[in-house]
C-alpha cells in the first residue's frame, strides 16, 4: 500500500496517524477523527497497562479489540507501547479499514484489522481487553460485549449521547438506558451511573457482573473502565446495586431508595431536607434506576496515574487522574503500604456506604475493624454538591480548597470532584453542608 506522502499526520501517545481524509462529525463512508478525545484514548491506553501489570489476564497472551477503530489511532498505540499483546482494530467502514492499513504502515507495528459489524465480531471471538469509543450510545453493542468476554476481561467504554444522557430527551433516555433522568448540578456523575446500570443488566443476563474501576467525565462524554466477573452470584450482587434516587426538586438533596421489596412508607423521611414541610405537593421526583454502588477503585486509578507520570503522558490526563485519585480516597492519600495494601484487599463492600439513612436505620452489616480502616481511608460519598448552588446567598465563599479543608477540619471526608470543578464530594449531608458553608462563610475572623 503507497502513503499519501501529503496527508497531514498527527502524533498521539508515541504514534502517528493521516488525518487529511477524516472529518468531526461521520456521515456515510468518512473517516472520524476527534482529537478531542484524546483523554478517552489515553485512559484506554493507561488501562490496558494497568490490566497489564496487574497480571489479570487468564490468557496466555492478551488479545485486545479497538472496536470501532476509525483511524485505529487507539489500537495502533496499544501495539506500538505493548509489543506482547495480539491488536485487532475493527470498523464496518471500508474506507476506513484502509486508513488503518496505511497507519499500521507509519507506525512499524503489526495489527489485525478486521471489516465486520461490531455485534457479529463479538459474538465470534473472545477478548481480554475492548474498547469501544461509541459515537452516540454504547448500548447498542452491551448485549453481543458480555456474551465472550471472559473472567477478569477489561472493558473501556466510551458514550457521547449527550441528549439521552442528561435529561434532554426522556423518551430516548428510557428506551436506551431503562431509567428517567432530570437536569440537575450532579447530572455527569448521574449519567455514569445511568451507563453502568445498563451495563450492568446487560452483564447479568450473561450470568456474569461488573466491578467498576473508573468512571471519568470529560467535557461532554463518559468513559467507564470495567472489570468482568462470572457466575450467577456475581450477577446477583451487581443487580442488586441498580436502585432508584429520590431526588428535591427544590434544594436538590437526593438519597437512594434502601434495597427492599418492600414500600417506603415515608420517602421524604430519606432526605436530610426539610422542603416538604415548607412546600404543598411534590416536591420530590424518582429517578432511574441507577447504579448505586462505587464509581471508582482507588488502587486501579493510583496504579494508572503512576504508569502515565512515569511514562510522562499529556498533562491533562495525569492532572484528571490525580484529581480522581484523591476524588476516591475521599480527601486523603494512602499514607503507607499497610493503608495502600487495605485499599487493594479488602472486600468491595466495605467502599459502599452502608444503608444507614440519616434517620437512623442501622447498618446489617458486620464491619471488622480492619474494614473500618479501609472504609476510613477512601469511601467515596455517593454525588457530589455544587457550591454555586447551595452557597449562602450574599457571601463569597472564596477558593474551593479552603472550603474543602474546614469540611475536614470538621470530621467530615471532603475533596474537589473532576466531575464539576465548582463542586465538592463529601460525607456529610446537604443540611450538614449548608450550616458548615454559613458557619464558613461567616468565619473570616476565625482565620479560615
Amino acid at each position: 500500500m503507497e502513503i499519501e506522502e501529503n496527508n497531514p499526520c498527527v502524533s498521539e501517545n508515541g504514534v502517528c496517524v493521516r488525518t487529511g481524509n477524516t472529518v468531526l462529525t461521520p456521515k456515510k463512508n468518512e473517516v472520524i477523527f476527534n482529537p478531542e478525545m484524546i483523554i478517552s484514548r489515553s485512559l484506554a491506553l493507561l488501562s490496558l497497562g494497568t490490566y497489564i501489570r496487574n497480571g489479570w489476564c487468564l490468557n496466555k497472551t492478551v488479545r485486545c479489540l479497538d472496536a470501532l477503530g476509525a483511524t485505529g489511532i487507539a489500537g495502533l498505540s496499544w501495539a506500538k507501547n505493548f509489543p506482547q499483546v495480539e491488536v485487532t482494530i475493527n470498523d464496518s467502514l471500508e474506507t476506513s479499514c484502509r486508513a488503518i492499513k496505511e497507519n499500521e504502515l507509519v507506525n512499524n507495528v503489526s495489527v489485525e484489522v478486521t471489516q465486520q459489524d461490531v455485534n457479529i465480531l463479538l459474538l465470534q471471538r473472545p477478548f481480554d481487553f475492548i474498547f469501544l469509543d461509541c459515537y452516540g450510545s454504547s448500548v447498542h453493542y452491551l448485549e453481543s460485549l458480555f456474551k465472550n468476554v471472559p473472567k477478569n476481561g477489561l472493558l473501556v467504554i466510551t458514550s457521547t449521547d449527550d441528549a439521552a444522557l442528561y435529561g434532554k430527551v426522556p423518551d430516548v433516555t428510557l428506551r436506551n438506558y431503562g431509567g428517567y433522568i432530570v437536569k440537575t448540578f450532579y447530572s455527569k456523575e448521574l449519567a455514569a451511573r445511568l451507563i453502568i446500570a445498563a451495563v450492568a443488566r446487560s452483564s447479568a443476563r450473561c450470568n456474569k457482573g461488573i466491578e467498576v474501576l473508573g468512571s471519568f467525565a470529560v467535557k461532554s462524554h463518559i468513559t467507564l473502565i470495567l472489570k468482568v466477573t462470572r457466575g450467577p452470584a456475581a450477577a446477583t450482587q451487581c443487580v442488586n446495586k441498580i436502585r432508584k434516587l429520590l431526588h428535591c426538586c427544590i434544594c436538590e438533596d437526593k438519597v437512594f431508595f434502601p434495597q427492599s421489596i418492600y414500600p417506603v412508607e415515608n420517602p421524604y423521611s430519606l432526605l436530610s431536607c426539610n422542603c416538604r414541610t415548607k412546600s404543598s405537593g411534590h416536591v420530590g421526583i424518582e429517578l432511574g434506576p441507577i447504579w448505586s454502588g462505587p464509581i471508582f477503585d482507588p488502587d486501579f486509578c493510583l496504579k494508572m496515574l503512576e504508569i502515565a507520570e512515569k511514562e510522562q503522558r499529556s498533562p491533562k490526563v495525569i492532572s484528571l487522574l490525580q484529581t480522581v485519585v484523591t476524588e476516591s480516597l475521599g480527601g486523603t492519600w494512602p499514607t503507607s503500604e499497610k493503608e495502600s495494601f487495605l485499599i487493594r484487599k479488602l472486600p468491595e463492600s466495605t467502599f459502599t456506604s452502608s444503608d444507614k439513612s440519616e434517620k437512623g436505620v442501622e447498618s446489617q452489616e458486620d464491619v471488622s475493624d480492619l474494614a473500618s480502616k479501609k472504609k476510613k481511608l477512601e469511601l467515596c460519598s455517593p454525588f457530589y454538591f455544587n457550591l454555586h448552588r447551595h452557597s449562602p446567598k450574599g457571601y463569597d465563599l472564596g477558593k474551593i480548597n479552603k472550603i474543602v479543608k474546614f469540611l475536614q477540619s470538621r470530621g467530615h471526608r471532603a475533596s474537589r470532584t473532576h466531575f464539576d470543578p465548582e463542586a465538592i464530594r463529601t460525607s456529610a449531608s446537604l443540611k450538614e453542608l449548608t450550616e458548615l458553608l454559613m458557619v464558613f462563610s461567616q468565619g473570616s475572623s476565625l482565620n479560615i
